[in-house]
Order: structure tokens, then sequence, then C-alpha cells
């Protein structure tokens, strides 16, 4: 028997029938979504091409222009999150972690005496001594809180603009584009 046999008995004999009809409903339309983002793909770049080119059409509904300004948005908090995560991450390259260094800080607890006192406090039982009838003051030299520094990081560097994007034809044509206007002027 297969999984998904065995999944749709067990939604047929447990679901109660409203719940079962939400459920069948429910796959009915993430199928259709599906068949429908197939269907419009093309159309939807097209859209999504000339509204970042600031071509976008005069009948354009104030839904997708504000969906459209959200996607953008969050793309660029993404990508600007990114950097910064690679450009932290590239600072700690040369660091090696041995597991050697981390095995020193494991207790072992195989043996049940062990666990119990990890587990359980023991009571020391103290001699007294002359120690806790003086009393000694200490002075302790106060050390300096060292607090951590901002990062700035240039999240406007142009290396970052083309960050993760294959180059193609077009990619390669508008560049050599800019650069002649750059030299025109």
């Amino acid at each position: 028997m297969s999984n998904s046999f065995i999944t749709q008995i067990t939604i047929d004999c447990l679901l109660n029938k409203e719940m079962y009809n939400d459920h069948i409903k429910s796959k009915k339309t993430k199928q259709e979504n599906k068949e429908e983002r197939k269907f419009y793909r093309k159309r939807t770049f097209n859209l999504f091409k000339e509204m970042i080119n600031g071509n976008s059409p005069e009948d354009l509904l104030p839904d997708i222009k504000y969906a459209y300004d959200n996607f953008i948005n969050a793309t660029i908090q993404y990508f600007k999150t990114i950097d910064n995560n690679d450009i932290i991450q590239s600072e700690y390259e040369g660091i090696n972690f041995a597991l050697e260094d981390c095995s020193s800080n494991i207790i072992d607890c195989s043996n049940v005496n062990n666990a119990d006192l990890l587990l359980m406090r023991s009571i020391k039982m103290d001699v007294p001594t002359l120690d806790k009838y003086i009393t000694r003051t200490k002075t302790k030299k106060k050390e300096e809180i060292i607090f951590p520094k901002q990062k700035e990081i240039n999240l406007n560097d142009p290396e970052l603009k083309n960050k993760g994007i294959k180059n193609n034809i077009n990619n390669i044509y508008e560049d050599k584009n800019t650069k002649k206007k750059n030299e025109e002027k």
C-alpha cells in the first residue's frame, strides 16, 4: 500500500463530512491556482518587466500597484539582509574550530553517579576556622568595559548591485551601452 492511499483512507474515516468537504475544496483550489499560475506566467513576467521599467499600463488596478510596491520593498530588505550577512561572515572565513576544543567542555554522563552529581546539589560541611570571624576587605581594579562597535556596512556598493545574477546577453549589452554613454558625456 502506498503512503498516499493510507493518508486518503485516514482522512476519509477520521474527518467529519463538513471538514472533509472543506479539505476537498481547498485541494481543488490549490490545484487550480497552480494551473492558473502556469497559464498566466508569461503575461505576469511581461507586466512585471513593464512596471520595473516604469511603463506600467494606465488601466492598472491600485491593488496590483500596492502589491508590486510591497514586493519590491520586501526584496530590497531581503537583499540588504543577505549582503549584510555575507559581509559580516567574510570576516570569519579564516577561523577554524576544532572539535577537540569543544569536547573538553562535555561532561561524561554515561555513569549514573556522574549524572546524579550534575543534577543533584551536594551539601558541603565546612570546618569552622578563624577566617569566618575576620572581615577582609578586598579592593578590585575596575575593569574597563569594552562596548561592541557598530559596524559601518555600505549596502549601496556597486558590487552588490548584480550579486547572484548570471550575466546573460542583455546584461552585458546594457553594461556596454552605459559605458559608451558615460564615455560620450
